[in-house]
């Protein structure tokens, strides 16, 4: 079976697994510390939807645990305002992983991130001109004070799972008694 088609299989099953989280932005969420914590992750995986507001110096961090090695997808949208924003995804330690300003749509920031192990990770979502996409390489993270952004807001988070292989023999055993039982 090709691996392509079972990653995909694997996403599609995490989508119909989790109808999905609605989570809204408290403040004060400036720094990792204070982070929002949107919740832990495991087997197939999930999805979050962020309403947040950003204004002048402000920046939004998100946490998030996950029980198993995934597949992320974040992007935002704006929903008032002509924002400008940049993202940063980071290790528990607050090491960058990735950095992103002008991925998405328009001026919208997303990111990808493939194989990421399990562990303790943050999100934080800034105004242009924050820090910049030097910033990938260095623990550099976004504080606000350098950008003048006032916009709301919507932020997309999608987390595809794949278990362990012990896992996988167990997912297909119960595929295959599942099977045997319908005959």
């Amino acid at each position: 079976m090709n691996l392509k088609i079972m990653s995909l299989g694997l996403a599609a099953c995490a989508t119909v697994a989790s109808a999905g989280t609605f989570f809204s932005e408290i403040e004060d969420n400036n720094t990792l510390a204070l982070a929002n914590d949107i919740g832990t992750f495991s087997a197939p995986g999930g999805s979050v939807a962020i309403d947040g507001t950003l204004s002048e110096g402000d920046v939004d961090w998100f946490a998030f645990s996950l029980t198993d090695s995934a597949s992320l997808s974040f992007f935002a949208a704006f929903s008032a305002g002509d924002g400008d924003g940049i993202m940063q995804l980071v290790t528990g330690a607050g090491d960058v992983i990735a950095f992103d300003d002008d991925s998405g749509v328009g001026l919208m920031p997303a990111i990808q991130v493939a194989d990421l192990a399990a562990g303790d990770y943050y999100i934080g979502f800034s105004g242009f001109g924050d820090v910049d996409s030097t910033s990938v390489d260095s623990d550099e993270l976004a504080d606000g004070s350098d950008h003048s952004e006032d916009f709301g807001y919507k932020l997309s988070i999608g987390f595809s799972i794949v278990p362990a292989p012990g896992s996988f023999a167990l997912l297909g055993l119960g595929g295959a008694v599942m099977t045997r039982r319908r005959r």
